[in-house]
């Protein structure tokens, strides 16, 4: 341009009629030419600059325009003109899926939201994505704890859910199964808040509330009808549970312990059974469920009679439970209670009597020691009865002197044996006779029942034959009632009929057998007579 100004002056000096005219008009036409390029280039320019500043957005962008103010965004689809001499920052959207979420932060403030799917995520103009995140998918028997980092609250969710957890909640233990109370078990709930605890026993499944948690699973405790069993609450005090209840009638019970109770367990002395020549061992047992049923327990006491006499004396003593609440207060080891009780009590009864009274009624002597010492109130104090005592057996503790009782034992043996067999002998010769004379008096009964059936079996026969003979005179009689007016003279020749019957069936059997007659005189003439007539 400096030439085209200078041109442009020397002109404007040298006038209209200079020869510098021709110059001048050249360099104008310069100026011009250049003025055109520079336009030309500058609207190119601008051209650009305004293609350049409309920008067009598909649907899942988004541009972020910055201000010396601040951030601006604008979502697609669409077109728009922007300022050119803007920074301008193009970026997708997030595509959140149904069962995610997705985490933003905030980088102007530091604030943080999330955003559950499904949807296109356009974030704003000072977030950007931390990341995505799977929703947490709870079946119906799951729940969740969330503990808020911020408030410092927790809360729980029960499935069956699809939850987006809040921006600062976690969850230490994950996803939980519920735990299911039956009839069998139950839950002691801890409540972290207070510290309380309580038993939750309702059949179904369990979720617990913001702050529980499950501070032990408990089994059902069932007792027998003839079990009890003692619990300490948290007082102290003793809880009795009895299988057949308040009422003594019922047919078992089932419990669950509460929270902070126990079941008393007691450590209870065991006596074995003697051994054959041996000692009776004595050990310890824990006692948790009572039976309180009759019981068996072996004894084996040393013991020694007034005239000095060392015995070993075995058996057994019969004992029952029949108050738990007494036997808690009063003793933790009823069994011993009992063996040792009777030990003395044992003890005390041979020391007064000599070796050979003991002897002869051991059995009662310690009994009525027994039922003597019931009196003083020791059993009955501790809810205990003793019902009996046996003594099986008895050993002198001295060689000599057992040798001397095997003797006297053998021989009472081998008499009582004797007596044993005799009494068998009797008692055979006994029931033999006890046969014969059942057997007789059968007979006896046999022999008159024959008689009378043939007394009964003959006078049926004589009334047949009577029944017969009446009809024969009946009709005989009635024939000759024409001939013989007269009664008699028809009953004559009706006896004189039955006579020569008589005579020829007595004469018959003469003739058939092998016998002699032998006849009177008076026979013949009577005879004779009647034949004559």
């Amino acid at each position: 341009l400096k030439p085209i100004l200078e041109a442009r002056e020397l002109a404007a000096r040298a006038g209209a009629g200079s020869p510098m005219v021709g110059p001048l008009c050249v360099a104008c036409r310069l100026q011009a030419v250049c003025c055109c390029a520079v336009g030309g280039f500058l609207a190119i320019i601008f051209a650009i600059i305004a293609l350049a500043s409309i920008k067009s957005l598909e649907q899942n962008e988004q541009i972020v325009v910055h201000f010396l103010q601040g951030n601006e965004v604008v979502n697609g689809p669409g077109t728009k003109l922007y300022n050119p001499f803007r920074d301008i920052t193009r970026r997708l959207a997030i595509t959140v899926g149904g069962a995610q979420f997705a985490r933003v932060l905030n980088t102007l403030d530091g604030s943080q939201r999330l955003v559950g799917g499904p949807q296109l995520l356009f974030m704003g103009p000072y977030e950007e994505l931390v990341s995505i995140e799977d929703r947490i998918i709870l079946r119906k028997d799951q729940y969740i704890r969330l503990v808020d980092r911020v408030a410092a609250v927790e809360r729980v969710v029960q499935g069956p859910a699809s939850i987006i957890p809040g921006v600062f909640e976690f969850s230490e233990e994950g996803i939980q199964n519920v735990i299911f109370v039956s009839p069998d078990e139950a839950v002691i709930v801890l409540n972290k808040l207070d510290g309380t605890e309580r038993l939750e026993e309702v059949v179904g499944p369990f979720f617990p509330k913001p702050y529980e948690v499950v501070a032990e699973v408990r089994s059902v405790i069932r007792l027998l009808p003839h079990q009890s069993m003692v619990v300490r609450d948290t007082m102290g005090r003793f809880i009795v549970h009895s299988g057949a209840g308040v009422s003594g009638t019922e047919s078992g019970k089932a419990f669950f312990l509460r929270p902070f109770e126990e079941v008393v367990k007691m450590q209870w002395s065991s006596f074995s059974e003697p051994p054959e020549n041996g000692v009776q061992v004595v050990s310890t047992i824990t006692v948790e469920r009572i039976d309180m049923r009759m019981r068996k327990v072996f004894f084996q006491y040393d013991v020694r009679t007034n005239d000095n006499v060392a015995l070993q004396v075995e058996g057994s003593i019969f004992w029952q439970i029949v108050d738990v609440t007494k036997l808690v207060i009063a003793t933790a080891d009823p069994a011993g209670d009992v063996w040792f009780k009777v030990r003395g009590t044992v003890v005390s009864a041979v020391g007064k009597v000599s070796f050979e009274s003991f002897m002869g009624n051991f059995q009662s002597l310690i009994r009525d020691a027994f039922f003597e010492q019931m009196a003083d109130g020791f059993y009955d104090d501790r809810g205990l009865e003793v019902s009996t005592i046996e003594v099986t057996k008895y050993t002198p503790k001295d060689e000599m002197t057992a040798t001397t009782l095997q003797e006297i034992i053998e021989e009472t043996t081998n008499r009582l044996n004797r007596i044993k067999t005799q009494r068998s002998d009797n008692d055979v010769t006994k029931a033999r006779l006890l046969g014969d004379i059942l057997y007789e008096t059968q007979r006896t009964k046999l022999i008159e029942t024959q008689a009378t059936n043939k007394r009964m079996t003959a006078s049926l026969e004589g009334e047949a034959e009577g029944m017969e003979l009446a009809a024969s005179v009946s009709t005989f009689l009635d024939r000759l009632n024409a001939t013989m007016p007269d009664i008699d003279e028809r009953v004559d020749t009706y006896k004189f009929v039955r006579e020569l019957q008589s005579q020829n069936t007595r004469t018959r059997h003469m003739a058939a057998g092998t016998a002699t007659l032998f006849m009177t005189a008076d026979n013949l003439d009577y005879h004779l007579q009647r034949i004559e007539f």
